[in-house]
């Protein structure tokens, strides 16, 4: 009989996982899968405004470009005026709009602030650049 309750003992003990060895490897697992999840969302979030700020700052790199020009003769150096504009990309509008400062930040130098806006899904966001035109004589 004393063998009989010695291998009962043995495979008793020789079983396999527990059933809260298995909710803790099931709880720790799940909480890893929703910080995945929780950083593939954020990363897309990202990935879609780090897309509209690149249109935003083509539709400036754009004005800039066309302003350029207008710095190698006195007159239109003059007579440069803000540009504003509204485009619609990808069915998202964009909006921009410039200010342009005379003698700012020195003299003889034009300042440019443009502010690009958008609206997408909902969200309102915005970004702004600053360039500063000189005479080139």
């Amino acid at each position: 009989m004393d063998i009989h309750i010695c291998s009962q003992q043995k495979q008793r003990n020789a079983s396999g996982f527990t059933l809260v060895e298995v909710l803790v490897a099931s709880a720790i697992l799940a909480v890893g899968i929703m910080g995945v999840a929780t950083m593939i969302a954020r990363s897309t979030i990202q990935d879609a405004r780090s897309y509209h700020t690149t249109h935003a700052s083509l539709m400036v790199e754009e004005a800039i470009e066309d302003m350029l020009e207008d710095q190698w003769r006195l007159a239109t150096y003059r007579n440069m005026t803000a540009p504003v504009e509204n485009r619609t990309i990808n069915g998202v509008d964009y909006e921009m709009i410039c200010i342009l400062a005379n003698n700012t930040p020195i003299n003889n130098c034009k300042e440019m602030n443009c502010t690009v806006s958008w609206n997408n899904k909902g969200i309102q966001s915005q970004t702004e650049f600053t360039y500063v035109f000189s005479y080139k004589h």
